[in-house]
């Protein structure tokens, strides 16, 4: 019984990291607009250590003018998911993969919801805009 317990509440620990628990994207877009001016400095400074410092945030990525921030993920492939935002030096939504690379860039996007999304390989890829020249990710493996 006591190693149910144990693995039960190593799964709600599990799902419950990272940028909040039960609605990432909501989190993200929260976190942002707590911390909009921090962020803003941070990624124009390239400091990844500033944004790692935040509650919620695992992870910093600097690439080719867009620094992407890992904030969650959750499952185990095939099924699972990563969640998080980046900053665009030029201000252009793309969608990062789990490698924090980009995947697809403005000309491959298509219109989804209120942002756009790729498929690539069966693997889904959506951004959206938050606020000024940040944009929140997910992934769907």
């Amino acid at each position: 019984m006591s190693r149910i317990i144990s693995a039960l509440l190593f799964l709600i620990l599990l799902v419950t990291d990272g940028c909040g628990a039960g609605n990432p994207k909501k989190a993200i877009f929260d976190l942002v607009e707590e911390h909009y001016d921090q962020i803003c400095a941070a990624c124009q400074a390239e400091d990844a250590q500033a944004l790692t410092a935040m509650d919620g945030v695992t992870s910093v990525h600097i690439t080719e003018g867009y620094v992407i921030v890992y904030c969650r993920g959750a499952g185990i492939a095939p099924s699972s998911q990563d969640y998080g935002f980046y900053y665009s030096e030029e201000n252009n939504p793309v969608t990062i993969n789990c490698n924090q690379r980009i995947e697809c860039r403005a000309d491959g996007l298509t219109a989804e919801g209120d942002g756009y999304q790729c498929v690539v390989s069966g693997n889904t890829f959506y951004t959206e805009h938050i606020k000024g020249n940040i944009y929140f990710y997910s992934n769907a493996y």
